[in-house]
């Protein structure tokens, strides 16, 4: 394996070493590019600064090229320099404090925003927070891998994108933008670093002007570590590659055509079981450590004692190891044309994953199977007319999802076939009518219309008897096996004929299968707006207010509880003041938010009135979340920069009931005998075999009341061509929920999380030698909780130990 990274890597480096005649820069001639970054002819605000003060980034958020600091939402920006070791999603929220980051499974981030995210990976759930690769928005979340090398920035929008952006963006839009090739210039760039862990992280791109109009730029990344945890699981290897060509053969039109792959390997995250509970309801914590695998001995000794109630056995060690096996890639293509009175853009991109897993989160073995194909075209003209700026719009969408997903927990399992299709058009438009230099009004609509439909068969074990169940057959314990398994014994089970039983054969539990079988079609559609004031009272200070609404699509579930769910709305209320002062040595920027949802999309684990598991997603009826963040920037000498910057969360539940399967009839006893698997106050419903469950003004998930972010560079000119540079940076929170059921051991306790660095670099920053350690504290924070009702434990992953290295880094 090692020879093979060893190899790759080589690749990598070849990419940069295979033209030396290129290290020679060209001035650019690509007039248009070098606006942005200069911030000439800019209307919005100039780049240029002096290298005393704070420097200026520019965005593209609001669908125009602006400073970050004229650009009113709210939006956080990510440099290159800060993404140097970020590989995955994960690494994102180190870096911004309204970012939570969870990891139910391998390659399926969770991604959460001031407590709205995606709380399942189940393969047919949409994220609440959009993700877009260069501008094409990534229907799946573990699509989000493999881009994360060669960029030129990502931003990070909180709050509803309900006007300009794709699909589903009620909590927020995550922007990774690729660096573009540049006409005239010869360059190579790169980076190879070596960690603990045996980490390897080796990164390379070239930029070649192939003639006065086309320029091509070509990137490679591999990366690999060993695994986190004593079992050696929680590995992870990717390898990917991109090639864009620009063309522009008049003053006025450019068209750039990108393409990439990546490839995802390694065994992924992997968890353990930190709480069990006793038939009296009593909660017994494993007190394992963070970093015991599910193979681990410790583990297969709670396993082999994990006792299950609805089959009267022990669970008993998983069968087979995990991994991923994942390929992503895709081709879009950018057109640019100016018309004179409007300028025109297009975008079309289709793209393809392949998803082959087995995870491991500790209680149950899941394999998946997914493929994703996606199809999208998005068209916008825009101009000035007067004194009014606008834009308008049209989108389309279409993803065609096929998984298999096989669950496997020994005794009780699941398969779940299906396909989903969604077809989704847009229509959007943008007016910003600009009364004097300082003042404008902004209007924005988006109506979407979304075509759904669902076709898919979950089959799973459910219990029909528990003593003298003469005729029973034994299963293979391989939970691949179970199809070939009920084909063997003739299942064509008339009724009351016994068919499967645990696999332990430790008891007389008799299973049979049964299966949900659905075939649904939703059709929503929703008008979206967004409403905006700005005013600069000063140069340098700006002052906007805002409300927008934003709309997901509902779905559907594999369950005799809850088949389907229904589309998330949300009103967002935002003001905000955004500042620079003192020659641009200090930067404030506030903002206070008031988000109001209705039937707010979230997830848990349930276990049906007949004994099988469900993934469900659920409505809440209303929540809201308020608060306020504050941004500080100082620049107080030429080479001293220190960040600051803190978030508030108020958020509540304000009504969110729902109704779960009664289970005492499955175990013989009174109705209302065993309780649900919440904490929240739950009543039987006399005569339906559930109870109504009541969650309402509890806080959310992911939602902690205090976050925030420090951090202070320190430079030193040690001659004229040597710069040493100190960094430091730490994040902190206080305790948030990060499962639904609310049980011992759901709470992610506050804490500290800090990284530090020292770089050496010279010849005006042609090559820089970095020595960084990651997690000084070396804790190894729950990324995801979750309660299995069928075992009666609670699992949980964890995040990544201390890691640590050196990176060199060139630029030529």
């Amino acid at each position: 394996m090692k020879i093979g990274i060893y190899a790759s890597v080589s690749s990598v480096l070849a990419l940069a070493v295979a033209m030396p005649a290129m290290a020679q820069k060209a001035p650019p001639t690509d007039n248009r590019t070098a606006q942005v970054a200069t911030g000439a002819g800019n209307p919005r605000g100039s780049a240029g600064q002096a290298s005393a003060g704070i420097e200026e980034i520019i965005v593209t958020a609001q669908r125009q090229a602006e400073t970050s600091q004229r650009a009113a939402v709210a939006i956080d920006v990510l440099k290159p320099e800060a993404l140097a070791q970020v590989t995955e999603p994960q690494g994102v929220s180190k870096l911004a404090p309204a970012v939570q980051f969870g990891s139910a499974s391998g390659n399926k981030p969770l991604f959460y925003v001031r407590g709205v995210g995606t709380f399942a990976s189940a393969s047919y759930v949409d994220s609440a927070i959009a993700v877009n690769y260069d501008e094409v928005y990534l229907g799946r979340s573990g699509a989000s891998f493999g881009h994360f090398y060669d960029l030129e920035r990502i931003e990070l929008l909180k709050g509803p994108q309900g006007t300009l952006y794709g699909r589903n963006a009620t909590g927020g839009a995550l922007n990774i933008i690729p660096a573009k090739p540049r006409l005239g210039e010869s360059s190579v760039s790169g980076s190879l670093g070596f960690g603990n862990y045996d980490a390897v992280n080796a990164q390379a791109a070239v930029n070649v002007p192939i003639s006065d109009t086309i320029a091509v730029r070509a990137a490679g990344t591999v990366y690999n570590h060993d695994g986190y945890n004593t079992d050696g699981t929680y590995s992870e290897a990717g390898r990917g590659g991109r090639l864009q060509v620009l063309f522009e053969p008049k003053d006025g039109v450019s068209l750039r055509v990108a393409g990439d792959y990546f490839h995802l390997g390694g065994s992924g995250p992997a968890g353990h079981i930190i709480s069990t509970t006793l038939p009296d309801g009593t909660t017994v914590p494993t007190d394992l450590a963070p970093n015991v695998g599910p193979f681990d001995p410790q583990m297969v000794g709670i396993l082999n004692s994990l006792y299950v109630p609805t089959a009267g056995i022990t669970a008993g060690p998983h069968p087979t190891r995990p991994y991923m096996d994942n390929n992503l890639y895709g081709i879009h293509a950018n057109l640019d044309v100016d018309l004179g009175f409007a300028n025109w853009t297009v975008i079309g991109a289709w793209r393809r994953s392949e998803n082959n897993d087995i995870v491991d989160p500790g209680i149950t073995s899941q394999k998946e199977n997914e493929t994703a194909k996606q199809y999208s075209l998005e068209t916008r003209l825009s101009g000035k007319v007067g004194a009014f700026d606008w834009l308008a719009g049209g989108y389309f969408y279409k993803e065609d999802l096929a998984f298999r997903t096989r669950v496997s927990v020994n005794v009780i399992g699941v398969i779940e076939d299906g396909d989903q299709s969604t077809t989704s058009y847009a229509g959007f438009g943008k007016l910003t009518w600009n009364l004097t230099d300082r003042l404008r009004l902004t209007g924005a609509a988006r109506y979407t219309k979304d075509e759904r439909t669902f076709d898919g068969t979950s089959t799973r074990a459910t219990l029909i008897c528990q003593t003298n169940c003469a005729g029973a057959r034994r299963l293979p314990a391989d939970f691949d096996d179970l199809p070939a398994a009920l084909l063997s014994i003739g299942y064509v089970q008339p009724p009351g004929v016994p068919v499967y039983v645990d696999v332990t054969g430790t008891s007389d539990s008799v299973y049979a299968p049964s299966g949900i079988s659905t075939n649904s079609k939703i059709s929503p559609g929703k008008l979206t707006y967004r409403a905006a004031v700005e005013f600069e009272p000063g140069d340098k200070s700006l002052l906007y207010a805002s409300v927008e609404t934003g709309f997901r699509s509902g779905g559907f579930n594999f369950s005799t509880l809850k088949p389907s769910y229904g589309s998330e709305t949300i009103t967002a209320y935002t003001i905000g003041s955004k500042n620079r002062f003192l020659n641009n040595k200090l930067q404030i920027n506030a903002e206070g938010f008031l988000w109001q949802y209705k039937n707010q999309q979230v997830s848990r684990s349930a276990i049906s009135a007949a004994g099988a598991p469900e993934l469900i997603t659920e409505n809440i009826g209303k929540s809201t979340m308020k608060g306020f963040e504050v941004d500080l920037m100082a620049k107080p000498l030429r080479n001293t920069l220190l960040h600051a910057d803190i978030q508030y969360l108020d958020a509540r539940n304000d009504n969110f009931v729902y109704l779960d399967a009664d289970l005492s009839p499955l175990v013989g006893l009174p109705a209302g005998t065993v309780r649900p698997s919440t904490t929240c106050p739950a009543s039987v419903v006399q005569g339906q075999g559930v109870y109504r469950v009541d969650c309402s003004g509890l806080r959310p998930l992911r939602s902690p009341k205090w976050t925030m972010n420090l951090g202070i560079q320190q430079s030193f000119d040690l001659s004229n061509d040597l710069r040493l540079t100190l960094e430091g940076n730490t994040h902190y929170q206080t305790s948030s929920i990060v499962m639904f059921e609310r049980r011992d051991g759901s709470v992610l306790q506050a804490y500290w999380l800090s990284d530090a660095s020292i770089s050496l670099s010279g010849a005006g920053n042609r090559w820089t030698v970095t020595a960084y350690i990651n997690n000084i504290e070396n804790k190894r924070l729950i990324q995801s909780a979750f309660f299995l009702a069928p075992v009666n434990a609670t699992m949980a992953n964890f995040g990544p130990p201390r890691t640590y290295g050196a990176r060199l880094s060139f630029n030529f």
